[in-house]
Protein backbone atom coordinates (compact mmCIF):
# COMPACT_ATOMS: atom_id res chain seq x y z
CA UNK A 1 0.00 0.00 0.00
CA UNK A 2 1.16 3.48 -0.86
CA UNK A 3 2.90 5.35 2.02
CA UNK A 4 0.66 8.24 1.02
CA UNK A 5 -2.42 6.30 1.56
CA UNK A 6 -0.85 4.97 5.07
CA UNK A 7 -0.10 8.47 6.10
CA UNK A 8 -4.31 9.60 5.28
CA UNK A 9 -5.35 6.98 6.85
CA UNK A 10 -2.97 7.45 9.85
CA UNK A 11 -4.14 11.52 10.15
CA UNK A 12 -7.73 10.60 9.96
CA UNK A 13 -7.61 8.49 13.17
CA UNK A 14 -5.31 11.13 14.67
CA UNK A 15 -5.80 14.15 13.29
CA UNK A 16 -8.06 14.79 17.22
CA UNK A 17 -4.93 14.36 19.23
CA UNK A 18 -1.27 15.04 19.24
CA UNK A 19 -1.11 10.88 20.67
CA UNK A 20 -3.07 7.89 19.48
CA UNK A 21 -6.50 7.44 20.45
CA UNK A 22 -7.57 4.76 23.00
CA UNK A 23 -8.74 2.05 20.54
CA UNK A 24 -5.10 2.56 18.31
CA UNK A 25 -2.99 2.91 21.99
CA UNK A 26 -4.28 -0.75 21.87
CA UNK A 27 -3.92 -2.36 18.59
CA UNK A 28 0.02 -0.61 18.68
CA UNK A 29 0.52 -2.73 22.08
CA UNK A 30 -1.25 -5.96 20.15
CA UNK A 31 1.81 -5.13 17.38
CA UNK A 32 4.49 -4.78 19.84
CA UNK A 33 3.56 -8.25 21.92
CA UNK A 34 3.29 -10.40 19.25
CA UNK A 35 6.27 -8.81 18.02
CA UNK A 36 7.97 -9.11 21.13
CA UNK A 37 7.35 -12.83 21.56
CA UNK A 38 5.72 -14.17 18.68
CA UNK A 39 8.68 -12.67 16.82
CA UNK A 40 5.77 -12.28 13.53
CA UNK A 41 2.89 -9.61 12.69
CA UNK A 42 0.81 -9.45 9.44
CA UNK A 43 -2.51 -7.10 9.10
CA UNK A 44 -4.76 -9.92 8.98
CA UNK A 45 -3.54 -10.13 12.62
CA UNK A 46 -4.71 -6.87 13.41
CA UNK A 47 -8.01 -6.94 11.12
CA UNK A 48 -8.91 -10.00 12.71
CA UNK A 49 -8.54 -8.91 16.32
CA UNK A 50 -10.12 -5.76 16.09
CA UNK A 51 -12.17 -6.26 13.00
CA UNK A 52 -10.85 -3.07 11.62
CA UNK A 53 -10.42 -2.14 7.94
CA UNK A 54 -7.07 -3.59 5.83
CA UNK A 55 -6.16 0.12 5.44
CA UNK A 56 -6.93 1.28 8.93
CA UNK A 57 -4.57 -1.76 9.62
CA UNK A 58 -1.69 -0.99 6.99
CA UNK A 59 -2.16 2.64 8.94
CA UNK A 60 -1.44 1.21 12.59
CA UNK A 61 1.89 -0.98 11.71
CA UNK A 62 3.16 2.56 9.50
CA UNK A 63 2.87 4.87 13.13
CA UNK A 64 4.12 1.72 14.83
CA UNK A 65 7.06 1.67 12.18
CA UNK A 66 7.41 5.39 13.08
CA UNK A 67 7.61 5.30 16.72
CA UNK A 68 9.98 2.07 16.36
CA UNK A 69 11.48 2.14 13.36
CA UNK A 70 14.24 -0.66 14.11
CA UNK A 71 11.69 -2.96 15.92
CA UNK A 72 9.99 -4.57 12.45
CA UNK A 73 10.78 -4.97 8.88
CA UNK A 74 8.69 -6.46 6.36
CA UNK A 75 9.30 -9.87 4.27
CA UNK A 76 8.09 -9.51 1.43
CA UNK A 77 8.75 -13.78 0.41
CA UNK A 78 6.27 -14.54 3.86
CA UNK A 79 4.12 -11.40 3.58
CA UNK A 80 4.84 -10.72 6.92
CA UNK A 81 5.87 -7.77 9.10
CA UNK A 82 9.27 -9.50 11.15
CA UNK A 83 10.90 -8.20 14.29
CA UNK A 84 13.93 -6.79 13.99
CA UNK A 85 16.92 -8.68 15.48
CA UNK A 86 17.49 -5.34 18.04
CA UNK A 87 13.58 -5.18 19.23
CA UNK A 88 13.20 -3.39 22.09
CA UNK A 89 9.58 -2.88 23.01
CA UNK A 90 7.47 0.20 23.29
CA UNK A 91 4.30 -0.32 25.20
CA UNK A 92 3.41 -1.60 28.49
CA UNK A 93 2.65 -5.27 27.64
CA UNK A 94 5.95 -5.94 27.06
CA UNK A 95 6.84 -7.52 30.93
CA UNK A 96 7.17 -11.49 31.22
CA UNK A 97 5.29 -11.71 33.95
CA UNK A 98 1.95 -10.16 32.44
CA UNK A 99 2.91 -12.23 29.20
CA UNK A 100 2.79 -15.49 31.09
CA UNK A 101 -0.61 -14.12 33.56
CA UNK A 102 -1.90 -14.29 29.97
CA UNK A 103 -1.21 -17.76 29.49
CA UNK A 104 -1.83 -19.04 32.73
CA UNK A 105 -5.48 -17.27 32.25
CA UNK A 106 -5.74 -18.53 28.75
CA UNK A 107 -5.16 -22.08 30.74
CA UNK A 108 -7.71 -21.87 32.87
CA UNK A 109 -10.47 -20.13 30.77
CA UNK A 110 -10.68 -16.84 32.30
CA UNK A 111 -10.31 -14.97 29.27
CA UNK A 112 -11.29 -16.78 25.97
CA UNK A 113 -8.78 -16.95 23.08
CA UNK A 114 -10.05 -13.80 21.11
CA UNK A 115 -10.26 -11.91 23.80
CA UNK A 116 -6.43 -12.47 24.24
CA UNK A 117 -3.32 -10.76 22.55
CA UNK A 118 -1.22 -13.72 22.43
CA UNK A 119 -1.58 -15.29 18.90
CA UNK A 120 0.30 -18.57 18.99
CA UNK A 121 -0.76 -20.12 22.42
CA UNK A 122 2.46 -23.03 23.28
CA UNK A 123 1.21 -26.45 25.13
CA UNK A 124 0.66 -24.66 28.80
CA UNK A 125 0.20 -26.69 32.42
CA UNK A 126 -1.23 -25.02 35.07
CA UNK A 127 -1.31 -26.36 38.81
CA UNK A 128 -5.51 -27.58 39.38
CA UNK A 129 -6.73 -25.49 42.01
CA UNK A 130 -10.72 -25.86 43.06
CA UNK A 131 -13.34 -23.45 42.04
CA UNK A 132 -14.88 -21.51 44.46
CA UNK A 133 -18.60 -20.86 44.49
CA UNK A 134 -18.72 -17.09 44.60
CA UNK A 135 -21.29 -15.56 42.15
CA UNK A 136 -21.18 -12.32 40.48
CA UNK A 137 -24.26 -10.95 42.72
CA UNK A 138 -22.39 -11.21 45.58
CA UNK A 139 -19.26 -9.43 44.28
CA UNK A 140 -20.78 -6.58 42.55
CA UNK A 141 -22.69 -6.17 46.19
CA UNK A 142 -19.18 -6.51 48.33
CA UNK A 143 -17.92 -3.84 45.70
CA UNK A 144 -20.42 -1.14 46.19
CA UNK A 145 -20.89 -1.45 49.84
CA UNK A 146 -17.06 -1.17 50.16
CA UNK A 147 -17.61 2.01 47.55
CA UNK A 148 -20.25 3.85 49.24
CA UNK A 149 -19.44 2.99 53.16
CA UNK A 150 -22.44 0.22 53.40
CA UNK A 151 -22.95 -1.61 56.36
CA UNK A 152 -24.68 -5.01 55.68
CA UNK A 153 -26.09 -8.53 57.38
CA UNK A 154 -24.86 -11.09 56.03
CA UNK A 155 -25.04 -15.14 57.17
CA UNK A 156 -21.12 -16.66 57.72
CA UNK A 157 -20.71 -20.19 57.35
CA UNK A 158 -17.84 -20.15 59.97
CA UNK A 159 -14.95 -23.48 60.74
CA UNK A 160 -15.83 -22.09 64.25
CA UNK A 161 -20.02 -22.46 64.70
CA UNK A 162 -22.29 -25.89 63.84
CA UNK A 163 -24.29 -23.30 62.10
CA UNK A 164 -24.59 -20.32 59.97
CA UNK A 165 -24.09 -17.15 62.05
CA UNK A 166 -25.73 -13.62 61.65
CA UNK A 167 -22.89 -10.99 60.79
CA UNK A 168 -23.07 -7.24 60.46
CA UNK A 169 -20.22 -6.11 58.62
CA UNK A 170 -18.96 -3.11 56.97
CA UNK A 171 -16.24 -4.29 54.05
CA UNK A 172 -13.67 -2.12 52.99
CA UNK A 173 -11.38 -4.44 50.85
CA UNK A 174 -11.06 -7.46 49.35
CA UNK A 175 -7.97 -9.89 49.72
CA UNK A 176 -6.87 -12.78 47.69
CA UNK A 177 -4.57 -15.41 49.62
CA UNK A 178 -3.31 -17.51 46.45
CA UNK A 179 -6.64 -20.05 46.44
CA UNK A 180 -9.46 -17.77 48.25
CA UNK A 181 -10.82 -14.72 47.61
CA UNK A 182 -11.69 -12.52 51.03
CA UNK A 183 -13.91 -9.68 52.39
CA UNK A 184 -12.05 -7.43 54.84
CA UNK A 185 -14.40 -5.76 57.05
CA UNK A 186 -15.21 -4.70 60.75
CA UNK A 187 -17.40 -6.81 62.33
CA UNK A 188 -20.21 -5.33 64.65
CA UNK A 189 -20.64 -8.65 66.92
CA UNK A 190 -16.34 -9.19 67.67
CA UNK A 191 -15.79 -5.77 67.13
CA UNK A 192 -12.83 -5.87 65.44
CA UNK A 193 -11.11 -6.01 61.90
CA UNK A 194 -11.67 -9.64 60.42
CA UNK A 195 -11.40 -11.63 56.83
CA UNK A 196 -14.62 -13.48 56.03
CA UNK A 197 -14.05 -15.80 53.06
CA UNK A 198 -16.72 -14.56 50.20
CA UNK A 199 -17.49 -18.38 48.96
CA UNK A 200 -19.70 -18.66 52.72
CA UNK A 201 -20.92 -15.28 52.88
CA UNK A 202 -24.75 -14.64 52.16
CA UNK A 203 -25.85 -11.10 52.24
CA UNK A 204 -29.07 -10.92 53.42
CA UNK A 205 -29.50 -6.89 53.58
CA UNK A 206 -28.19 -3.47 54.57
CA UNK A 207 -28.01 -2.71 57.77
CA UNK A 208 -28.80 1.22 58.16
CA UNK A 209 -28.54 1.42 61.58
CA UNK A 210 -25.19 0.41 62.28
CA UNK A 211 -22.52 3.34 62.85
CA UNK A 212 -20.20 2.92 59.45
CA UNK A 213 -16.08 2.66 60.08
CA UNK A 214 -13.50 4.53 58.99
CA UNK A 215 -11.06 2.00 56.89
CA UNK A 216 -8.20 4.27 58.11
CA UNK A 217 -8.77 2.65 61.61
CA UNK A 218 -7.58 -1.10 60.00
CA UNK A 219 -3.83 -0.58 61.07
CA UNK A 220 -3.63 -4.39 60.23
CA UNK A 221 -4.44 -3.60 56.48
CA UNK A 222 -3.15 0.10 56.28
CA UNK A 223 0.09 -0.97 57.79
CA UNK A 224 2.96 -2.82 55.47
CA UNK A 225 5.71 -5.26 57.09
CA UNK A 226 8.84 -6.34 54.83
CA UNK A 227 8.93 -10.34 54.89
CA UNK A 228 12.89 -10.46 54.06
CA UNK A 229 13.18 -14.15 52.50
CA UNK A 230 17.12 -15.83 51.58
CA UNK A 231 18.39 -18.38 50.36
CA UNK A 232 18.41 -21.87 53.20
CA UNK A 233 21.67 -21.60 55.23
CA UNK A 234 22.19 -25.37 54.08
CA UNK A 235 22.39 -25.07 50.21
CA UNK A 236 25.60 -25.08 48.75
CA UNK A 237 26.98 -21.89 47.00
CA UNK A 238 26.05 -23.05 43.78
CA UNK A 239 22.42 -23.81 44.80
CA UNK A 240 21.87 -20.02 47.13
CA UNK A 241 23.42 -18.28 43.52
CA UNK A 242 21.01 -20.03 41.80
CA UNK A 243 18.26 -18.85 44.27
CA UNK A 244 19.02 -15.94 44.70
CA UNK A 245 18.62 -15.44 40.28
CA UNK A 246 15.38 -17.54 40.50
CA UNK A 247 14.13 -15.02 43.33
CA UNK A 248 15.72 -11.72 41.17
CA UNK A 249 16.98 -10.79 45.21
CA UNK A 250 19.53 -8.17 45.80
CA UNK A 251 22.79 -8.74 47.81
CA UNK A 252 21.45 -11.86 48.66
CA UNK A 253 17.89 -10.68 50.08
CA UNK A 254 14.28 -10.80 48.97
CA UNK A 255 12.09 -7.61 51.11
CA UNK A 256 8.58 -8.65 49.96
CA UNK A 257 5.89 -5.91 51.20
CA UNK A 258 3.18 -7.46 52.69
CA UNK A 259 -0.25 -5.87 54.25
CA UNK A 260 0.17 -7.25 58.39
CA UNK A 261 -3.58 -8.61 57.71
CA UNK A 262 -2.28 -11.04 54.85
CA UNK A 263 0.86 -11.90 56.73
CA UNK A 264 -0.36 -15.57 57.59
CA UNK A 265 -1.94 -15.88 54.19
CA UNK A 266 1.41 -15.00 52.37
CA UNK A 267 3.34 -17.53 54.18
CA UNK A 268 0.94 -20.52 53.70
CA UNK A 269 1.39 -19.56 50.18
CA UNK A 270 4.88 -19.78 50.22
CA UNK A 271 4.65 -22.69 52.13
CA UNK A 272 6.41 -21.17 54.85
CA UNK A 273 4.45 -21.24 57.63
CA UNK A 274 5.75 -24.97 59.20
CA UNK A 275 9.05 -24.64 61.20
CA UNK A 276 8.82 -28.88 60.48
CA UNK A 277 9.84 -27.98 56.24
CA UNK A 278 12.59 -24.73 56.92
CA UNK A 279 14.55 -27.83 58.08
CA UNK A 280 15.03 -29.60 54.70
CA UNK A 281 16.59 -27.35 52.32
CA UNK A 282 15.77 -29.61 49.25
CA UNK A 283 11.74 -28.88 50.39
CA UNK A 284 12.09 -25.15 51.16
CA UNK A 285 14.75 -23.41 48.95
CA UNK A 286 14.32 -20.06 50.88
CA UNK A 287 13.82 -18.87 54.89
CA UNK A 288 12.05 -16.17 56.91
CA UNK A 289 15.14 -14.20 57.62
CA UNK A 290 12.93 -11.62 60.18
CA UNK A 291 10.94 -14.53 61.22
CA UNK A 292 10.85 -13.22 64.62
CA UNK A 293 9.62 -9.97 63.82
CA UNK A 294 6.91 -11.50 61.54
CA UNK A 295 5.51 -13.70 64.23
CA UNK A 296 5.48 -10.94 66.66
CA UNK A 297 3.68 -9.00 63.93
CA UNK A 298 0.83 -11.73 63.63
CA UNK A 299 0.41 -12.00 67.27
CA UNK A 300 -0.34 -8.31 67.81
CA UNK A 301 -3.61 -9.54 66.22
CA UNK A 302 -4.38 -13.15 66.39
CA UNK A 303 -7.85 -12.02 64.35
CA UNK A 304 -5.32 -11.53 61.44
CA UNK A 305 -4.27 -15.45 60.93
CA UNK A 306 -7.56 -16.68 60.41
CA UNK A 307 -11.58 -16.60 59.05
CA UNK A 308 -13.79 -14.94 61.32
Amino acid sequence: MPASSNRSCLVSETKDSAKPRWGQERRLAFIDLRLQYEGRINRRDLQGHFEISTPQASADLELYRQSAPDNLHYDASQRVYLAGPDFVPVTGRSSATSYLDELYRLARGVVAPEESFVGFVPPTGVVATPARAIGAEEVSTMVRAIRDRVVLRALYHSMNAPAPVTRVIAPHALGFDGLRWHVRAWCYQRAAFRDFALGRLTVVGEEPAAEPINPADDTGWTTMADIILVPHPALSPTQRTAIMADYAMTDGRLHLPCRKAMLFYTLRHLNLQSPDILDDASIQHVIVENRDDVERWMREDRALSKDA
